[in-house]
């Protein structure tokens, strides 16, 4: 089973760390920005100099607005889900006729959780399909067990 505490551990321990180190990012960029106000303060005056320590701080962020301002993204092609998801699709026929066999409750029930799962959780269909492609493997070799246990029982009648 599954050691919860030890996990739990983990991810205090885990927090605390990144906690920890974004407080000592924060610390050390203050007493940059103060090393540098008071730098551009003393060259430039104490009005230009926060002014342009301000600037600078907003450079990243301008730059960031000029190429999201001037650089499209070329738009997506609509698409298929996924490669897999359609393969699952298409397979759905096939599937649901080796149920053919069964009860046509269960055979109704199947394709009901299939199209919900298509609509739904397109990943977990794949997974469904598996399934029930490997039950109807088991019940026709189960079928085909029973044919021929009683085809060689000599005390059927």
């Amino acid at each position: 089973m599954f050691n919860f505490i030890g996990h739990l551990q983990e991810l205090r321990s885990t927090i605390i760390g990144l906690v920890l180190l974004l407080g000592a990012t924060i610390i050390g960029f203050v007493w940059i920005s103060i090393g540098l106000n008071h730098w551009l303060s003393e060259h430039l005056g104490s009005v230009w100099g926060p002014i342009v320590l301000g600037l600078i701080y907003f450079l990243p962020i301008i730059v960031f607005a000029f190429i999201k301002a001037f650089v499209r993204q070329p738009k997506p092609l609509p698409t298929s889900h996924n490669e897999t998801v359609d393969i699952a699709t298409a397979n759905i026929a096939a599937v649901m006729e080796n149920l053919s066999g069964l009860s046509p409750f269960a055979t109704g029930v199947a394709v009901v959780i299939a199209s919900f799962l298509a609509t739904r959780f397109p990943a977990l269909l794949t997974v469904f399909m598996q399934m029930l492609t490997a039950y109807a493997d088991d019940v026709k070799t189960r079928t085909a067990k029973t044919a021929a246990k009683t085809d060689n029982d000599p005390t059927q009648v």
